[in-house]
Formats: structure tokens, sequence, C-alpha cells
């Protein structure tokens, strides 16, 4: 009889092996450099794949700081999360950390700002010099070849802005070496920054004829300060990235176009890659979503174009 019921007992426990094992999904964080709007569409990818990949999904908004960044994967380190997929604020900063949540078993990706000299298994995002000369190759045909312009840029120091400001240099050394490029205008990740700055700007360059922020904010700001002053198209502006403002000023006609990151597909690749790193499967280094122009043309449907691309 002992027997016997040590033999339920053990049938019993077989039974509900299989119910833990469906409750005890993985858990993918990802980890943005800060709260801005523009993180949402890359999470709301990450989000869309952790449903399909059936695993647990969160998101961390660390503001703009590298030791809070830090101490954000020190936390999910503690946590033992299964994977992380972090926009890097800066590289070498973050590699120590990288290494130990790596050491501890957790996969790593970056996305939206790459961490080369990290062991982090993939980049997944844009090629941000590549970007920049797309970019200015398009702004040289906006300007018509001269004039004068400012660069509106969210931090001297992100080495993934600085990419696209050379790319965008370059484009016009190359194409249209009559447009003056005035200055590289530090904006903080600060939309009322940007718009004191643009400010400054106008008042400093009385015939400038344009604007064009390599970062989020710049360019819906800029546009915001040209509408004030009744100079909105005389003055032309155009930039990054598809926040809510951006768009509505494209919508309006205050910013000729915006080279949009596919920030939903960056999102859904991150944590696609994760889930095949977690799987033994091997990553690619680098897995670049490239961008592309949003104009008054596509404004309304380039989103859903977007996640056809990546949507199973």
């Amino acid at each position: 009889m002992l027997n016997h019921g040590y033999r339920l007992s053990r049938v019993a426990l077989l039974c509900l092996l299989p119910m833990a094992a469906m409750a005890a999904k993985m858990t993918f964080v990802m980890v943005p450099k800060n709260s801005h709007a523009y993180y949402q569409g890359c999470y709301d990818g990450f989000a869309a794949a952790g449903g399909y990949y059936d695993v647990n999904v969160e998101k961390m908004d660390p503001e703009a700081s590298l030791p809070l960044q830090v101490k954000a994967i020190h936390d999910l380190i503690a946590r033992h999360v299964d994977g992380i997929a972090v926009a890097a604020i800066d590289d070498a900063g973050l590699a120590p950390v990288i290494a130990e949540a790596t050491q501890a078993g957790i996969k790593v990706v970056a996305f939206d700002a790459p961490a080369p000299t990290s062991v982090a298994l993939s980049y997944i995002g844009t090629n941000n010099w590549l970007a920049g000369y797309e970019a200015g190759a398009r702004f040289v045909r906006l300007m018509q070849g001269r004039g004068s312009m400012v660069i509106l840029q969210a931090g001297l120091n992100a080495a993934n802005l600085n990419q696209r400001t050379a790319g965008f240099k370059a484009a016009l050394a190359k194409l249209a070496p009559r447009i003056k490029i005035q200055e590289v205008v530090d904006v903080d990740p600060d939309f009322a920054t940007a718009v004191s700055k643009s400010e400054a700007m106008l008042d400093k360059y009385p015939n400038l004829g344009g604007f064009f922020s390599v970062s989020s904010q710049g360019a819906p700001a800029a546009a915001s300060v040209l509408v004030k002053q009744h100079r909105a198209g005389q003055v032309k502006v155009a930039g990054f990235d598809d926040v809510d403002a951006t768009l509505e000023a494209i919508r309006n006609g205050s910013i000729e176009f915006s080279f949009v990151q596919k920030t939903f597909k960056m999102g859904w690749l991150s944590a696609e890659a994760l889930f095949d790193a977690t799987k033994g499967e091997h990553l690619q280094k680098i897995n670049y979503t490239r961008c592309q122009f949003v104009t008054t043309a596509n404004v309304n449907h380039y989103l859903a174009d977007m996640k056809k691309e990546v949507v199973k």
C-alpha cells in the first residue's frame, strides 16, 4: 500500500509538471536610453513579438544617464531575466555590465544605438552614417543646392547621432558644396530647449534657409517656431523619426519630410533575436533595419506598411 501510494503521488507530480512548465515563461526586457516617446514604437514591436513567441516582455525607462542605465541592467541581472535588449547610451560605459549579464547566462542584444565594443550578441537598428547621407541627399534637393542651414542634434556625444551628422555633412559636401552649414547645435533631449535654440538660430542667421534635425525633437521644435513667426515653408525643415508632433507638422506642411527609423521592426527583431539566442541559434552581428522617408504622400499609411515587414 505504501508503494502504491508513492506511485500515485509520483503520477500526480508528473501530471503537474507540464502546467508548471507552461507557467514558467521566459522574460525579455527592453532598456531604452530614456523615456522619450520615440521608444514606444520600439516597444510596440517588442511586445508584439513577445506575444507571437509566447514570452513575457517588459520595458524599463531610465532617464538619459549612463549610471541609471547600468543600474537598470544590474537590477535585471539580479532578477535572472532571460534576455535584455538595450539602446546603448554609452558604448564603453555599458561594456562591463553587458559582460556581467552575459556571464550570468542572460542573452543581450543592442538596438537603436549600438554597443560595438561590448559582447552584445547583435546590433539591430539603423546604419546611422548611411541614413544621414541619404537624408542629406534629399535635403539637398529640398534646398535646391544652395543657401545656409543649421543642424540640430540632441547631445553632441551621442555616437549614433554623430554618425548621422557625419553622413549628412558628407552628402552636402559631395552633392551641394554651395550649401553652408552654419552650426551643429546641441538641443539636448528636450523639446523646450530645441524651441529656444531654434529661435536663437533664426535671430543669429536672418537669412537661414533650413533646419535639419538628426534627432527626433529638433524638427517639430523648429517647425513650431516657424509657424509662430508665420515663416513655415519659407525656411525648410526636415529631420528624423515619427513622434506625433512631427507627423502632425508633415500633415500641415511645416515639415517637408522625416526619415523614419523602423522602430516597430527594431523592437520585433530584438525580441526575435533574443528568442533565437535562448534556443542556441547563432545571431548575425549586425542587422540593419533601414529607414523610410515619410511625407504628405504616405504619412497616413507608412506605419501599417512597416508592420507588414515583420508581423507573422
